[in-house]
């Protein structure tokens, strides 16, 4: 009995060790209308013979519009969403209690106003196809070892 569970386990671990998919880094930039998109999450998506959809990843544009990320090799769809750094809607000026606010909280609470509705200069409009891999149209495919890539965006026309 003691031999079927040691035969178990090293069976368990040979297949679980050998069953991985090979890798590959890709490094790469997100351009948006030829100009680096300066921030946003891309999302990688492998999709099946089944059609099942695999999220492989995701990675974190830095400002200068690059990024690295290390997936499975093979077919890969790519979501781009920079929803995050959307400005808040304006606001009109804070509604204050009273005349009985002393100055310093009376000008803390207008320049808050002003802050939350200030436009991040990370955001770009992006066409809404782009953030989900599976509308965006952007297709990679990841060779093992190292790759570069450029993925480009268009403005919808």
């Amino acid at each position: 009995m003691k031999s079927f569970h040691y035969f178990a386990l090293v069976s368990l671990l040979f297949f679980s060790v050998g069953c991985e998919r090979p890798r590959g880094l890709v490094e790469g930039e997100v351009l948006f209308d030829s100009k680096p998109l300066p921030g946003g999450m891309l999302s990688f998506v492998s999709i099946d013979a089944k059609n099942k959809l695999t999220v492989e990843g995701s990675a974190e544009l830095g400002r200068d519009g690059t990024f690295k990320i290390d997936l499975p090799v093979g077919d890969v769809m790519v979501g781009v969403d920079n929803r995050e750094f959307e400005p808040m809607p304006a606001t009109g000026p804070a509604k204050l209690p009273g005349d009985n606010i002393p100055e310093d909280v009376r000008k803390s609470l207008m320049q808050s106003t002003k802050a939350a509705s200030k436009v991040s200069d990370r955001w770009v409009k992006l066409p809404e196809q782009y953030y989900l891999p599976e509308t965006s149209e952007i297709k990679i495919k990841v060779k093992k070892g190292s790759q570069k890539i450029q993925i480009e965006l268009k403005p919808s026309n």
